[in-house]
């Protein structure tokens, strides 16, 4: 492809957000029991996408990944995983030792406020959480979110 007087390149905008308050939401579902390709299924990504995010290696994420984190969280926030096979019990122990060995809150211990500010940093610590109920089996996205997703 060349560029030149008349030629403009593609242009490919995407606007990104902070991921500090995602990084936070997303640790938050781990310190509930939440693993990161539970997680990903949700969202139709991969699993190292959020796992990245997770482990503060994403600066920005898009608007879009945003959004469906955001929902995700709305909807698991107070929800511990289903543990109904083996699978699902090892994961939920795992995602929970990772909780506690970095000291992430649940979400009852964000300030919800405050959370979407760059810098953030909840003054709460890691404590074991029972949660409301088990949270829903929600479907993958039909559409899976742009693979250029997080930088």
């Amino acid at each position: 492809m060349t560029f030149g007087p008349g030629r403009l390149a593609p242009a490919v905008a995407t606007v990104r957000t902070d991921a500090n308050g995602i990084m936070w939401r997303l640790r938050s579902l781990v310190a509930m029991g939440h693993d990161s390709a539970r997680i990903a299924r949700v969202l139709g990504v991969p699993p190292a996408r959020v796992r990245r995010v997770v482990r503060c290696q994403a600066r920005t994420v898009t608007r879009e990944f945003q959004a469906a984190s955001c929902q995700l969280w709305d909807a698991w926030w107070d929800k511990t995983p289903p543990r109904r096979t083996p699978a699902q019990r090892r994961a939920a122990a795992r995602a929970l030792r990772q909780a506690k060995a970095h000291d992430w809150p649940a979400a009852a211990g964000l300030d919800e406020d405050q959370l979407d500010e760059p810098g953030y940093r909840p003054w709460c610590r890691y404590r074991p959480a029972t949660g409301t109920g088990t949270a829903p089996d929600l479907p993958a996205r039909t559409r899976p979110l742009p693979t250029r997703e997080i930088a």
